[in-house]
């Protein structure tokens, strides 16, 4: 499997936090290693799902990797837009329901291996799915 950035530089300059912070804190995409954490995590999970499915199934995850990406550093952003911001409603609108919930059930693993803790997993999951949830547009149109 391949390996994704370690945590351990987000927990030494972040690990007195455990809530969604104040602004000039750390913030929650902060506490987990920033964008890069996120961007390798998701092309890890379409790494390994990617050896189960057919070349077709697979053709279109270099857009879901992308716009995934985009929409979990967003939610976890310090100043994420409003739940019915343009933004969110654009990212979400791409993305595909069901590579969205494993996803996120990897992501939360994933955080639970790099010595996160399950509450503190649980309300990132949360941040993310209850932004996408609440996104006005149609969800399910990409892969």
């Amino acid at each position: 499997m391949p390996k994704v950035v370690s945590a351990v530089p987000a927990l030494r300059s972040c690990s007195q936090h455990s809530a969604i912070q104040t602004p000039g804190e750390c913030t929650l995409l902060d506490i987990i290693g920033g964008r890069v954490f996120v961007d390798q995590l998701v092309t890890e999970f379409y790494q390994a799902i990617g050896k189960y499915l057919s070349s077709e199934d697979t053709s279109e995850h270099g857009k879901q990797t992308t716009r995934q990406a985009q929409f979990i550093s967003h939610a976890l952003a310090e100043q994420a837009e409003p739940v019915h911001s343009a933004r969110a409603s654009f990212l979400a609108r791409g993305l595909n329901p069901a590579l969205f919930e494993g996803l996120m059930e990897y992501f939360e693993a994933r955080l639970l291996e790099l010595g996160f803790s399950p509450s503190f997993g649980g309300q990132l999951v949360r941040t993310v799915t209850d932004l996408y949830d609440q996104s006005e547009t149609p969800l399910s149109i990409a892969c």
